[in-house]
């Protein structure tokens, strides 16, 4: 070890002693993926694999330090859509499952009994003739009911999203926004009595953030059209404490237009910011490959991570064991082994999520929060507190494993 590289490991380490982190706490960049599919997809026999070895893909996600599931829940899922079975029973069993395997969990509710996205905001049929104050009273105690659900099955969710891709408003036409509509008043009522049935539903268990999903980044006008959308709903009362944006460069531009979006929004609004959806394709028509899946997640962390005033929280991965051969499978991060669709391989973009040795926080880089957390740790004999950072197997931290830190914040620089 040369002189440079011992003055700067001593250097860190007092500094490390000195530093508290902000807030008292380390808000952990999220790394997450929407698998609403997933049962569905097990059902139907598909066995996952990682580097060739059939496991869990729960176990896989793990493996890759992704540590929240978002899941989509429907009123009363109707058509033949594949996509389309997540009822409540569906998505307690799913969240009780992620939730035992040690994941956060986001909901997403779409309040429709079918796809709700920015051209269709389809109310539930059971909801289709009530006035605007009886919608208000139906969101608010279903959206408790179904919280109420999951918390006593073990399925609390630790983030609600209101809506799915709400550009134009929803459950139209009474929160429709768009097309000649103004119903803002309306719309801003719906999400706040959403927002009260999550809070009345979820007994002690701590309040989840609230989200509201756009998708706005360049298509529909972006920059312009986020502003009128989040300035309007603002004004009208709306209460909510994360903008979700989905992105997609098939619709949405590429990471230039990402970061201008992003950027404007943190400046704005006080609200952090999450990529509540991403993906992008690996093959098909589009002549992506592989490599240009990896590339395209790894800039998308890389700028969510760089959002002004640390405001970028995280990024979720749409379905990426959504493997069937459809359009949706294309974008998976699994591919068929030899053309068996029931039989996949873990593909490179998955290691996009990996973090970097010592980024305890999780936002892309060694800086002094992880110092702060990794000297508390300093010669501490306790293998559950140390797993994940014990390099060699002993159970404490040592200089063994604060070279290895300290290489990483160098390579920062």
């Amino acid at each position: 070890m040369d002189n440079k590289f011992t003055y700067h490991v001593f250097v860190l380490l007092l500094a490390g002693l000195s530093i508290t982190a902000r807030n008292g706490v380390c808000a952990e960049f999220i790394r997450g993926a929407d698998i609403s599919i997933q049962t569905k997809q097990e059902t139907d026999g598909i066995k996952y694999n990682e580097y060739g070895v059939q496991k869990d893909v729960l176990t896989i996600f793990k493996n890759h330090d992704l540590s929240w599931i978002r899941i989509r829940i429907f009123n009363n899922p109707s058509g033949s859509e594949y996509g389309v079975c997540q009822n409540l029973n569906y998505v307690t069993a799913l969240g009780a499952r992620v939730k035992a395997e040690g994941f956060k969990f986001l909901l997403d509710f779409h309040y429709s009994d079918t796809w709700a996205d920015p051209g269709h905001q389809t109310k539930p049929a059971a909801w289709s003739s009530l006035s605007q104050s009886a919608l208000v009273t139906a969101i608010h105690d279903y959206t408790r009911d179904v919280i109420s659900h999951l918390r006593d099955n073990n399925a609390m969710p630790d983030m609600v999203q209101i809506g799915n891709e709400i550009n134009g408003g929803m459950l139209w036409t009474n929160g429709k926004v768009i097309s000649g509509y103004t119903n803002w008043a309306n719309l801003a009522a719906l999400i706040n009595s959403a927002r009260a049935g999550v809070d009345d539903g979820r007994g002690s268990e701590p309040m989840p953030k609230i989200v509201i999903h756009v998708a706005y980044v360049k298509s529909g006008g972006g920059i312009s059209s986020t502003q009128w959308f989040f300035d309007n709903l603002i004004a009208y009362g709306a209460q909510f404490d994360v903008i979700g944006q989905s992105f997609y460069p098939e619709w949405h531009g590429d990471l230039n237009d990402l970061t201008m979006n992003l950027n404007f929004l943190a400046g704005r609004y006080s609200q952090d910011i999450l990529v509540a959806e991403a993906g992008e394709y690996y093959t098909g028509s589009t002549g992506k490959t592989p490599e240009n899946q990896k590339a395209y997640l790894d800039g998308l962390i890389q700028r969510v991570q760089a959002t002004p005033g640390g405001k970028g929280i995280g990024v979720f991965y749409w379905e990426p064991t959504w493997v069937w051969n459809s359009g949706a499978g294309y974008r998976a991060l699994f591919q068929p082994i030899s053309g068996n669709w029931r039989n996949v391989n873990m593909l490179m973009g998955m290691e996009a999520f990996d973090k970097i040795y010592g980024d305890i926080t999780g936002n892309g880089i060694v800086d002094f929060e992880d110092l702060h957390d990794f000297c508390g740790l300093w010669l501490k004999d306790d293998c559950a507190a140390t797993a994940g950072l014990d390099l060699d197997g002993d159970c404490v931290i040592t200089f063994y494993e604060f070279s290895a830190l300290a290489r990483n914040w160098l390579e920062r620089e």
